[in-house]
Formats: structure tokens, sequence, C-alpha cells
């Protein structure tokens, strides 16, 4: 009798531990970018400038073939996310975009001569063109 309620209690147990698996759900998280995905993607555009107080941007898009990667720094901060783009209406400007980089917004625009990045905080930073060459050198 208790070799059948040893029995018993182990297919039990074997019956609950399989329902209880299949009744939960996989769930698959998406890893963020690293520098090393970075590495092996194409590069596309970088901006490098300041603001009036001295603060610096850089701001690096890649696409790797699968998704669009930003690389962005404070020169304090630094991170690597998945982006997206949308038009952007800015009064006096030309080629007004905007920019989300993981938690990061901003408005990128031009405005005559000169190409500006405008935060979400009233920051505006004078940005210029810089190459794949000069991101790695700043990064």
């Amino acid at each position: 009798m208790k070799k059948l309620l040893t029995i018993l209690s182990g297919i039990t147990l074997a019956i609950i531990v399989f329902f209880q698996g299949s009744m939960t759900s996989d769930v698959a998280f998406a890893a963020e970018p690293t520098a090393q995905s970075v590495k092996q993607s194409d590069f596309q555009v970088g901006i490098w400038g300041t603001n009036n107080d001295g603060e610096e941007i850089l701001v690096a898009l890649y696409n790797n073939g699968k998704q669009d990667i930003a690389y962005v720094s404070n020169g304090n901060v630094s991170i690597y996310r998945t982006y997206t783009i949308a038009p952007a209406f800015v009064k006096g400007a030309t080629n007004a975009q905007r920019f989300t980089i993981g938690e990061v917004s901003f408005t990128y625009c031009e405005i005559g001569d000169g190409s500006f990045i405008l935060t979400d905080d009233g920051d505006i930073y004078s940005v210029t063109d810089i190459t794949a060459y000069e991101v790695e050198q700043l990064r």
C-alpha cells in the first residue's frame, strides 16, 4: 500500500508540474544593443555639437540589417538603443525630424545654414555632421 501511494504521489506531482509548465507563456525579451552590435553595423550618419553652456552631444546612427541602432553621448553618459524617426514641424526650419532613441527624444532641424538639436528640456545644440572615423575617436 505504501508503495502504491508513493507511485500515485509521484504521478500526481509529475502531472501537476507538466500542466503548470504548459500554462505559463514563454516571453522573450530583446536585449538592448551593445557596442559590439554597433561595430557590426553600417554607419549611416553622425552629428556632434555643443549648446551655449558648453555641454556636448554626439549622435551616431547605424543599421545592422535587422534594426536601426543609435549611439548617443553627452560626454558623461553614453547609450546604445534602437531608434525611430518621425517628421516634425519647427517654425522657420527645414528638414525637421523627431528622434526617439530609447527613453531620449529630441528634434533635429536645419535653420538657414545651421543644424540644431532641440531637446524637450529647452536646450539647443548647434551640431555639425561628422564621419564614422570621428565618431570612433569621440566614442
